[in-house]
């Protein structure tokens, strides 16, 4: 199996152009350079050969080298790379060309045992072209194919030479671009498609009575983003950079996607699945904080296991989840918010049947919709806190204050009942003396509950519950609600200024 950090490395060894200095005038020698830096950047020494031509710069023997620390890194890395030829066209351009018909060797050095491993690059029309304007470069890739494949490994001497390992990524009808603009090159753009990417695994390792199965399919994949005032200096933490106006856009989408894995090992199997038909993400990071939020359709998760007693099948129409998180501390407040739904959330029958097995519940599909929202200031700023802030004794000295909180929408569905819920409460963190250290609440929340009562019919003639139990939850939910209509109850739950909490006009406190 390869490390992330050495892919990693290889592709932007290779295949990156984006830089925290001047590209100045495009030529070989300044993209040769920046190849040296990204590099170093990344912990690596360079070994080549460097031949200077009258079209550009050809590198041999090129490979990297990332001596192990007592404190960075477990092993020494040394990655023999492809000979690179980067040749100045005509037109102002600079065209990188990996010799793709040669490989990849890595090799990890780790107390006193050797691994190896050979990749052979996968490539059909492949471009890399370095172009644009001087002080405002642009970095394409178009490609019809382009991956790695693993095709040959020495691994160290405690396997017992029965080992077996396969291992690809192939991307499909692939262009990549990045752009640089600003005066000081702080704004990059980039933006990167694919028809689709595959990515397989697959290993049995007898010694340790293990073996595994990996495919990871995405089709029709589209990554856009965007950053406006980078800044040229690179130690700037993220705190100095929102500071003075950095901010960044990006969007994710992507057709059908699967991940199907298969392992087995002396604890047993783990067999599944999780696919989506489409899925789209969109972030922001500015001043005034980090929007996400995500969609997906037609969902499905599969889970068996030979030390699961049921398996897992569920499917699902939609799904989003999503967050507004504030980020520097400001005078003013900020907004803040969690989000999550899906519609259509239905468990297959066979596995209903062993939870049902008479068959008294609905195995109907499960409906949420979850939307809370609220206005709090941050006294510290939040990438800067104290790791031990978060500590059991620490939780009353986390740094923010909420002002507000909504409950925009609450919205559940499942097994014939349904719960809807709104409101709002405005904190007064003066007061902190009656509610015992908390801010005072004054607002309201208002709820309607329906079909519990059949509901709870059901549980006892299943047995599920028993009669006591049935009506104990009865006389509980007769505390906080009224009935207003055909097995539908409804409920007010009120925070006064005198600090009073009443429920349908009741005072609880």
């Amino acid at each position: 199996m390869i490390p992330k950090k050495l892919l990693t490395i290889i592709v932007l060894v290779l295949f990156s152009a984006s830089s925290s200095v001047s590209w100045a005038q495009m030529n070989a020698t300044i993209v040769w350079d920046e190849i040296k830096h990204i590099a170093s950047e990344n912990g690596y020494k360079i070994s080549a050969l460097i031949n200077q031509s009258e079209n550009g710069i050809n590198i041999t023997d090129f490979s990297l080298i990332n001596k192990a620390t007592e404190i960075s890194e477990v092993a020494t890395f040394e990655i023999d790379l492809l000979d690179i030829q980067i040749l100045e066209r005509s037109d102002g351009s600079v065209e990188i060309r990996p010799d793709y018909g040669q490989e990849i060797t890595i090799k990890l050095y780790a107390g006193g045992e050797v691994s190896s491993f050979v990749l052979k690059p996968l490539s059909d029309n492949t471009t890399m072209v370095i172009s644009g304007e001087v002080g405002a470069p642009a970095f394409q890739i178009n490609s019809s194919l382009f991956g790695l494949q693993l095709i040959e490994y020495d691994l160290p001497s405690m396997y017992q030479g029965n080992e077996f390992f396969e291992a690809s990524i192939v991307l499909n009808e692939m262009v990549s671009n990045q752009a640089f603009a600003g005066k000081i090159q702080d704004s990059p753009k980039s933006s990167f498609q694919a028809g689709s990417i595959n990515l397989f695994l697959n290993f049995d390792i007898p010694a340790e009575q293990m073996s595994g199965l990996v495919k990871y399919n995405l089709e029709d994949i589209l990554v856009i983003s965007r950053q406006d005032n980078l800044g040229s200096n690179t130690s700037a933490n993220l705190t100095s950079l929102l500071e003075t106006g950095y901010n960044a856009l990006g969007s994710y989408s992507v057709g059908a996607g699967s991940v199907e894995f298969d392992f087995s090992g002396p604890d047993g199997n783990l067999e599944g699945k999780l696919a989506s038909e489409n899925s789209n993400v969109s972030s922001s990071l500015t001043q005034n904080g980090l929007l996400f939020d995500a969609y997906f359709a037609n969902g499905l998760f599969k889970l068996s296991s030979s030390v699961m007693p049921i398996p897992v099948d569920i499917s699902l129409k939609n799904g989003n989840y999503g967050f507004t998180v504030p980020i520097i501390k400001q005078m003013q407040s900020q907004n803040f918010g969690l989000r999550l739904g899906f519609s259509d959330l239905q468990i297959a029958q066979d596995l209903w049947e062993l939870l049902d097995p008479n068959k008294n519940l609905i195995n109907g599909p499960i409906n949420a919709k979850i939307a809370f929202s609220g206005k709090a200031k941050l006294l510290e700023n939040l990438i800067e806190l104290r790791p031990d802030i978060y500590e059991d004794n620490n939780l009353s000295s986390i740094p923010f204050e909420v002002d507000e909180m909504f409950l925009e929408k609450l919205d559940l569905s499942l097994l014939g009942t349904s719960l809807q819920g709104e409101g709002s409460v405005s904190l007064d963190n003066e007061d902190l003396t009656t509610f015992a250290g908390f801010p005072k609440p004054v607002g309201s929340f208002e709820f309607v509950l329906s079909g519990v009562n059949g509901l709870v019919d059901k549980l006892i003639s299943s047995g599920f519950i028993d009669s006591d139990t049935g009506m104990g939850a009865r006389m509980m939910l007769s505390m906080f609600t009224v009935p207003t209509g055909e097995d539908e109850l409804s409920s007010k739950i009120e925070f006064n200024s005198l600090g009073h909490v009443l429920a349908n006009g009741q005072r609880l406190r």
